[in-house]
């Protein structure tokens, strides 16, 4: 694994090296195997990249890119709290991106373990990797809340340590109410991707992203441990709230 982090100025600045990160990884990827596997982040962080992705491209054709989610709510796609609701409309919409080539979580499949089954089937089809194969994105989007969680992974919960699914059922945290159960990537497969990107915001996240970045991986912070086995793993944080 390489690593390195990069501080920036603005938001803006943050969007335009996101955006050109995103178009290097496309290209290559597409160069190489012929498309483009990404894993969208949630939250408000990374919406200003995905509307610059909509309005002047990300580096592969559309319909050579498949887009992922690691990790999603289940909640309908109209609830305010869904990662597909609040990215469709400014990545998917504006775009010429093939329905088929957008892969939301299947929200809509009880119970929850099925939810995350189903979606790691749909995952290994579309990499053709079997059981005991772990597939491998081209680019896993991540951001880190102020606890140190990522995805849906947080501190003392039980995904930390999953090792055998690609994609799990987490249940909320005891912080966040109403309850939701989730559904998220695992390290297992996060840590197999040929690059992932943290977009992060600092402003109340210092200490988290203190021990984040440290070379010690610490479960109490689960950011620190997406560290890609064959890898480059990016931070870029935006300062601008310090």
């Amino acid at each position: 694994m390489s690593a390195r982090a990069k501080a920036f100025p603005s938001p803006a600045a943050m969007t335009e090296a996101a955006l050109a990160y995103v178009a290097e990884a496309a290209r290559e990827s597409v160069a190489a195997r012929g498309r483009f596997a990404l894993a969208l982040s949630g939250g408000s962080t990374p919406l200003p990249l995905y509307a610059a992705m909509a309005r002047r491209g990300f580096g592969a054709p559309p319909q050579d890119t498949l887009f992922f989610f690691g990790d999603e709510r289940l909640v309908p796609v109209g609830d305010p709290r869904s990662n597909f609701g609040a990215i469709s409309p400014i990545l998917f919409t504006p775009s010429p991106i093939p329905v088929g080539n957008i892969r939301p979580m299947p929200v809509e499949i009880t119970p929850p373990a099925a939810a995350a089954a189903t979606y790691e089937e749909e995952i290994r089809q579309a990499f053709g990797a079997g059981l005991g194969a772990i597939p491998r994105f081209d680019l896993i989007l991540l951001g880190m809340g102020p606890d140190g969680h990522t995805a849906s992974i947080f501190p003392g919960g039980p995904i930390v340590a999953v090792q055998d699914k690609l994609v799990a059922d987490a249940p909320s945290p005891s912080t966040v109410q109403p309850q939701v159960p989730r559904l998220t990537f695992t390290f297992p497969l996060i840590n197999a991707a040929r690059r992932v990107l943290f977009l992060v915001t600092a402003k109340g996240k210092e200490q988290a992203l203190r021990q984040a970045l440290t070379d010690t991986p610490d479960p109490a912070v689960p950011a620190s441990l997406a560290r890609p086995q064959d890898g480059e793993l990016v931070w870029m944080i935006d300062e601008a709230g310090r």
